[in-house]
């Protein structure tokens, strides 16, 4: 027998075994409490913070510290917040540590003068299962949401325009994705509706994969050679490939059409089609397929919303301090050691080491991590082989504009816009996408000669378009116009590598990304006006309406969330395929965890899916748990709570 034969028969014998521990060990009931939970909460001390004060604002001092600290988690992002409050349900004292001044981190919306805006979160799909997600660890208000679009539009979440055609609308529900596509491509039926199938199988046959991750690496491996292969195709195929292969007359301009239009929806991991997993493209498009959602009353109010679960723990959200490393003694992380910073990202006073009873959890992304580790453990962490494997994504440029003028009088819309500009001189044909908005492919990495080419390329009243989001959180959210009377919002994002704009980074404010530098300034300036002759282009009604405009960079993403990607690790095949399967909830160093979209996918969601794992993690659900004895960590809660 050979030793394949003898690898199988084993994997069989096991599942053979699971299989009958299942049909005899399995109970009449389920566990009625969390695995692992404390039962100490009674003699925690109250939260310090004043109850009528903002919860995502609780600046950092060391006296506000818990006196015993079970986790300290790094980061106030989704996947940092969900996991220090899955834990507080459980019972440990968690102090979520943040170096912005206000918790949330892509959740986090801010104020300037008589308008508000978000800053990472532009829709939620799903409802059906996020809602009781964030409802289950919400001690605060109970966030509302608003469905995206109107019955008349058919609840449009998304419009792609190619070009200078008028924009593609996708209506929520999987019937309408279908019939408005056959209805202009009836002769593309059978790979329209393959393309949705795909869509929906690779999304579901992710769960084992990510799941895996949770248990011991052996059983992991297991998993991934015998039971993920269907996974592993559609991971190692590009986005571009498998669409193209559907499309029976991909030769003709129609059937480029729809490709472009299938595949429109790729700003949402910040990767071309051409070069992304299509197991990421699945997802977004499965996610939401059924319609939108977006957060009555912001998106702050998520953080505001779990906040108070964590404290009511014993635990604490602080803000405006930076961690400067994780302390490991003995082999173990035990610590970090932080600084407090002042409003302009600057430190303020002497390191302070906090000390934490349990473990570290990181929530500030793989490439952050690495650097906290103290550099003669990073071997032991392991990270390196991967981080030269997948890099990290792309970043932004974001304008935040201000207007005069209700939705309906400047003729907005609830839906998405992604400006794409296709390419019909390319290799591809037409509809090809053309690269990032400001590709600096061919002029070098000096950013001035980007910018020269910014400044001269788009006069105003052209017709050129560069790549672009546009959303409006002035007509999502319908309590918008109650706070902010006659005025909306707008948020445009396009494409911006990181080295464009390091050259204006001083040495001495590098690490928060400050800048200071007339230059600079100057650049800014000129992609605003590029920015809002793209707004005044899809919507003329804005002209002459525009009261505010500020405009962010790679260097505002580092000054605020520490890093200038967007996307945490860029959505390729290698991200996907096997680069990442060591980027696990429990780090090879004894007490330390990570949390996350590395973890997880991209996006709030991906995060929050990300905190999940890692608070399964920690608290030891394993195989046994969910397979034979069908538990796990979100029932078990749902269960205490009484609402399963």
């Amino acid at each position: 027998m050979s030793t394949n034969h003898i690898r199988i028969a084993a994997v069989t014998t096991a599942t053979l075994g699971a299989v009958a521990g299942y049909i005899f060990l399995r109970r009449s009931f389920k566990p009625k409490s969390i695995k692992n939970a404390r039962r100490s909460k009674a003699t925690l001390a109250p939260s310090q913070r004043k109850p009528d004060s903002d919860p995502s604002r609780d600046a950092f001092r060391e006296k506000k510290l818990p006196d015993d600290i079970d986790y300290l988690i790094i980061g106030s992002g989704m996947g940092s917040l969900y996991t220090a409050a899955l834990l507080s349900q459980a019972g440990y004292v968690c102090v979520v540590l943040e170096q912005h001044y206000v918790a949330g981190g892509c959740t986090h919306s801010f104020h300037d003068g008589a308008y508000e805006f978000d800053t990472g979160l532009h829709y939620v799909g799903r409802l059906e299962k996020y809602e009781l997600l964030f409802d289950m660890v919400s001690t605060g208000s109970k966030v509302e949401w608003k469905k995206m679009g109107t019955e008349e539009d058919g609840f449009c979440y998304d419009e792609i325009k190619l070009g200078s055609e008028a924009p593609w609308k996708f209506r929520a529900g999987e019937e309408n994705f279908i019939a408005d596509l056959v209805k202009e491509f009836p002769e593309e039926e059978e790979g329209i509706r393959e393309y949705v199938r795909l869509c929906k199988r690779a999304n579901k046959k992710a769960d084992m994969y990510f799941y895996g991750k949770m248990f011991p690496k052996y059983i992991q491996s297991l998993l991934n050679k015998y039971l993920n292969a269907e996974y592993f195709k559609y991971a190692n195929s590009t986005t571009w490939d498998v669409v193209t292969k559907l499309i029976k007359n991909i030769d003709s301009t129609s059937g480029k059409r729809l490709r472009a239009i299938l595949c429109g929806q790729f700003g949402d991991y910040g990767l071309k089609p051409q070069d992304s997993s299509f197991l990421i493209q699945a997802g977004i498009v499965a996610h939401y397929m059924g319609g939108a959602y977006y957060p009555v009353g912001g998106s702050q109010r998520i953080s505001k919303a779990i906040v108070p679960t964590i404290e009511k723990a014993g635990g604490r959200v602080l803000v405006s301090c930076r961690a400067k490393s994780v302390i490991i003694e003995g082999g173990r992380a035990t610590g970090v050691e932080v600084v407090q910073v002042d409003k302009s990202g600057q430190d303020k006073g002497l390191p302070v080491k906090i000390k934490a009873k349990l473990g570290v959890v990181s929530g500030a992304g793989a490439l952050v991590t690495n650097k906290l580790v103290p550099e003669d453990h990073r071997a032991k962490l392991g990270y390196e082989p991967m981080l030269s494997d997948v890099k990290s994504s792309i970043s932004h440029a974001y304008a935040f504009i201000g207007m005069k003028g209700t939705g309906e009088e400047l003729g907005l819309r609830c839906a998405n816009l992604w400006v794409l500009p296709v390419d019909s001189q390319g290799a591809e044909g037409e509809y090809n996408y053309q690269g990032a908005a400001l590709d600096a492919s061919d002029k070098g990495k000096d950013g001035s000669k980007v910018w020269e080419g910014v400044g001269e390329s788009d006069k105003e009243g052209g017709e050129e378009d560069m790549l672009l989001f546009v959303g409006f959180p002035s007509v999502k959210d319908p309590n918008y116009a109650i706070a902010h009377p006659g005025k909306s919002a707008c948020e445009m994002i396009t494409t911006a590598h990181p080295e464009w704009f390091s050259q204006f980074e001083t040495a001495a404010k590098a690490q928060s990304g400050k800048r200071d530098n007339e230059e600079y300034t100057k650049l800014k300036k000129d992609l605003e006006r590029k920015m809002l002759n793209g707004l005044y282009r899809n919507y003329p009604k804005t002209r002459g309406t525009v009261e505010y405009v500020n405009i962010a960079t790679p260097l505002t993403n580092k000054y605020y969330l520490g890093r200038a990607d967007s996307y945490g690790l860029e959505h390729t095949m290698a991200h996907y395929g096997g680069g990442l399967n060591n980027m696990r909830p429990k780090t090879d160093i004894p007490g330390l965890f990570c949390t996350g979209q590395d973890i997880g996918t991209v996006g709030i969601v991906g995060a929050l899916n990300g905190g999940i794992l890692t608070a399964h993690a920690i608290l030891g659900y394993n195989l046994w748990d969910l397979v034979v004895e069908e538990r796990n960590l979100i029932e078990d809660i749902l269960r205490m709570q009484g609402k399963a």
